[in-house]
């Protein structure tokens, strides 16, 4: 792969094109003891500007950790396109409801019976400053085509995609 940087408008475009068609992303947040937290999150459904929000219960431990440590990586992956990012940031808690109800999604519903009024529905706020992408560009076939004949021949291996770095 070869290796194509990003920065500012241009690397929050190659964000967007990226978590564009990915529905779940990985939240990794850390915890009071230092060990690293994981789990699946609904990816929003707006357009990446630099910023990403989840819907949460408010008493849940990741709401904790944040709290306690704000550093966080959320990642993406759709391995049938060859598409992976990680997105490093500093995430927050936030209450208000009007920003619920504009990030508020029918899927929500169903961990908040209440729905958006639910005293129980927060959002993390993650702002992005940084990534690291790789991007195959093609689908699964293609690429094992490629590498299959670049391992035969010889031929440059970087043609199946590109990889690097984005600051946002």
């Amino acid at each position: 792969m070869a290796e194509k940087n990003y920065s500012g408008a241009e690397g929050i475009e190659k964000v967007r094109e990226l978590i564009k068609d990915v529905h779940i992303a990985m939240l990794t947040t850390v915890a009071e003891d230092g060990a690293l937290r994981a789990r699946p999150m609904a990816n929003p459904d707006r357009p990446f500007d630099g910023t990403l929000w989840f819907i949460t219960r408010i008493d849940s431990s990741k709401t904790d950790e944040i709290r306690h440590d704000s550093e966080v990586l959320v990642s993406y992956a759709e391995p049938k396109d060859g598409k992976y990012i990680a997105l490093s940031g500093r995430a927050s808690i936030v209450r208000d409801r009007a920003q619920i109800h504009e990030h508020w999604t029918p899927a929500a519903k169903a961990w908040f019976p209440e729905g958006e009024d639910d005293p129980a529905a927060a959002l993390i706020q993650v702002s992005v400053d940084s990534a690291e992408y790789w991007d195959a560009n093609r689908s699964t076939i293609v690429r094992l085509a490629k590498l299959a004949i670049a391992s035969v021949t010889g031929a440059d291996k970087t043609s199946v995609g590109d990889s690097g770095r984005i600051t946002v």
